[in-house]
């Protein structure tokens, strides 16, 4: 059941008027008078005195709910859609605490501006399921592939700096995405790896991971994080492995980005929603059925019925 025109629900506080207004009325009535003292004022008839007005706010109530367009029915939405699946490899290390980036008028770690880009990436694209995986010293899943994005963002609040160590292990993390992947029965896998170090720990080597994705079919695209260091100034956190990055992305079909600032990392994931869209077909309709007659009958009833209870002895009855 729905109402098609729910804002007229808003007159239903005519009826309370009505209401307030009889009693006013009866209130305002405080002796009998000679009318009242003629008049049979008990027995049955005398107890249904307040029946005509009862009958009145009835009809009154179901005209407004008809006015309202009561309907029965069903919706039918289907959408269909190739269905990606797609991990995000978020490194975590230490050295994601460097606060190279500008957002707006902050400088925050390069960690939370990644997690602000993620949650825009993720939001653009409902259809997908989404999943997380971090990694430092070692690597763990931190949200399972779901389409509950809500879920995911929560899983998104959680993740810190250190969560799984302070050292850089990518080919953990890659291996730990594709183990995710591996399951599924989508037609498209793809991975997200991003990083702003070099393989400096774990137990994985990056490339043999990524021959392990090229066989199962899984894209992976690598991002570079971090300002580039001025010339002749000492690397500091700087010691991005952009070779294996690029070898790692080559051997999979995917793509190389590099990601100097925070304008650059936006673009980046938005370049990759664009290369991983995929056309979205909604097929909906809805049915239904004008339930308001049953509402206009039921007021019709009460007029006719309190008409009638005036043509008879009732009429005489004070109310």
């Amino acid at each position: 059941m729905r109402l098609a025109e729910p804002w007229f629900l808003l007159l239903l506080p005519v009826v309370a008027l009505l209401y307030g207004l009889y009693r006013r009325r009866r209130l305002a009535v405080r002796f009998p008078s000679l009318r009242v003292l003629m008049a049979p004022t008990s027995g049955r008839l005398a107890r249904l005195r307040h029946l005509p007005f009862i009958l009145r706010c009835v009809a009154t109530a179901a005209v407004i709910i008809a006015l309202a367009r009561p309907q029965s029915g069903e919706t039918h939405s289907e959408r269909t859609a190739e269905g990606l699946d797609i991990v995000l490899i978020l490194d975590t290390s230490r050295s994601m605490e460097s606060r190279d980036y500008v957002w707006g008028n902050e400088r925050p770690n390069r960690l939370v501006v990644v997690k602000r880009v993620i949650n825009d990436f993720i939001a653009a694209r409902p259809s997908d399921r989404i999943g997380i995986v971090v990694f430092g010293s070692e690597a763990f899943t931190q949200a399972p592939l779901t389409l509950d994005h809500q879920v995911l963002y929560r899983f998104i609040e959680h993740i810190q700096i250190g969560m799984a160590g302070d050292a850089t292990a990518i080919g953990d993390g890659l291996i730990t995405a594709i183990n995710r992947l591996k399951p599924v029965q989508a037609k498209s896998k793809v991975a997200i790896l991003l990083t702003d170090g070099g393989n400096n720990s774990g137990r994985t080597d990056p490339m043999a991971a990524a021959q392990v994705a090229a066989t199962m079919g899984v894209k992976v695209y690598t991002i570079g994080v971090g300002a580039n260091p001025p010339p002749g100034q000492a690397q500091g956190d700087f010691d991005l492995d952009e070779k294996a990055l690029k070898d790692i992305a080559a051997a999979t079909k995917g793509r190389y980005f590099r990601a100097a600032d925070t304008s650059t990392l936006v673009n980046v994931y938005q370049t990759i929603d664009q290369l991983e869209k995929v056309k979205v077909t909604v097929d909906s309709y809805a049915l239904y059925e004008e339930e308001f007659a049953a509402f206009v009958a039921v007021a019709l009833a009460c007029l006719a019925l309190e008409v009638l209870l005036g043509l008879t002895r009732l009429r005489r009855l004070p109310t």
